[in-house]
């Protein structure tokens, strides 16, 4: 086999083998729109089976999230920046696990955040009235990424 430079790969498109393994070439996958204002994330992969959606999510600085649910655990790793909430605050290189079935309002400090996010059964949104306002899960990531061209490398959801 051989090997091509950093560079060379940079220029690849992301690669989906028969036996359903997947390169992911986040570094070309544009940035989409998240759910609130100031976030934007990138789709890495779904797996439906077990709700489980991987993103990389970036937030804006001095951002605060609605109050929201998670419906299964929240797995993060900060690759930058950091967040809060009343469990404390995470920083760069910091990772954590968010019980299933927590609801909290997290905020971003002043250098913003960027993570690589691992959610299981996805979350829920309130209004400022406690009602659900919308529901994050596997084919919610899909469909708002593939809106965006971004989403060629993920399976569409059999119907």
């Amino acid at each position: 086999m051989n090997a091509i430079t950093r560079e060379e790969a940079a220029k690849l498109r992301n690669l989906t083998f028969p036996d359903g393994s997947t390169i992911v070439r986040s570094k070309q996958l544009p940035w989409t729109p998240w759910a609130m204002p100031g976030t934007q994330f990138k789709l890495l992969h779904v797996n439906r089976a077990i709700a489980l959606t991987v993103i990389l999510l970036k937030v804006e600085a001095e951002t605060v999230a609605s109050v929201h649910k998670h419906f299964g655990d929240a797995h993060a790793y900060i690759l930058e920046g950091g967040f809060g909430y009343e469990h404390g605050e995470v920083f760069e290189g910091d990772y954590l696990v968010e019980a299933g079935g927590i609801s909290h309002t997290p905020y971003t400090g002043p250098d913003g955040l960027v993570l690589l996010g691992f959610m299981f059964g996805g979350l829920g949104g309130f209004d400022p009235a406690g009602n659900l306002a919308g529901v994050l899960d596997c084919d919610w990531h899909y469909e708002t990424a593939k809106a965006n061209g971004a989403a060629d490398h993920i399976a569409a959801p059999a119907h």
